[in-house]
């Protein structure tokens, strides 16, 4: 019984002597930090302009023409939009927007409200004060577009021209 003991006592020994020589021979791990970054620019994108259509007239009516157009603007958060403006096209003349067909043209305003009363405008250009005079301030989310409203209004005394299709481009800039 002696031996038993002996040895059981002699086993435990080695295996203690087996743990501290595995932990003392254990290297001691190395500790360090690791940063993350990102910078989140502030920015504003067009994401979709809808054109505006007047549709077709017959100038014999004598009748204002009148047609509607979006622009979709995403910002990123918390980013406040502080002007929205429209150039005056293609064929600007004398403080006036003018669409053609590439010989005539026909007159043309755009506004920021139905009503046709606030002109939407270049601050550069003569034709109106800009856009955001009249309240257009909006923050908006990278993730959704806010839409606003362009409304358009072609007179009936500039409709006296030939029968044709006249057209336009007009610059979109966002200040943000």
């Amino acid at each position: 019984m002696m031996n038993l003991k002996h040895n059981i006592a002699l086993g435990a020994s080695a295996l203690s002597l087996a743990i501290f020589a595995s932990v003392a021979s254990a290297s001691n791990p190395a500790v360090s930090t690791i940063g993350a970054t990102l910078t989140i620019l502030k920015s504003c994108q067009i994401t979709a302009t809808t054109q505006v259509n007047f549709g077709s007239v017959d100038p014999t009516v004598n009748a204002n023409a009148a047609g509607t157009g979006t622009i979709s603007v995403a910002c990123t958060k918390g980013t406040t939009i502080t002007d929205i403006k429209l150039s005056g096209g293609g064929s600007f003349s004398s403080g006036t927007r003018q669409m053609t067909d590439g010989t005539n043209f026909v007159a043309y305003a755009l506004y920021t409200d139905a009503a046709h009363t606030t002109a939407w405008g270049d601050s550069g250009a003569t034709i109106a004060a800009n856009a955001l005079s009249s309240g257009f301030v909006a923050t908006t989310s990278a993730t959704v577009a806010q839409t606003f409203n362009v409304y358009g209004q072609v007179l009936a005394a500039a409709e006296n021209v030939p029968a044709s299709t006249y057209t336009d481009t007009v610059n979109v800039t966002v200040d943000y």
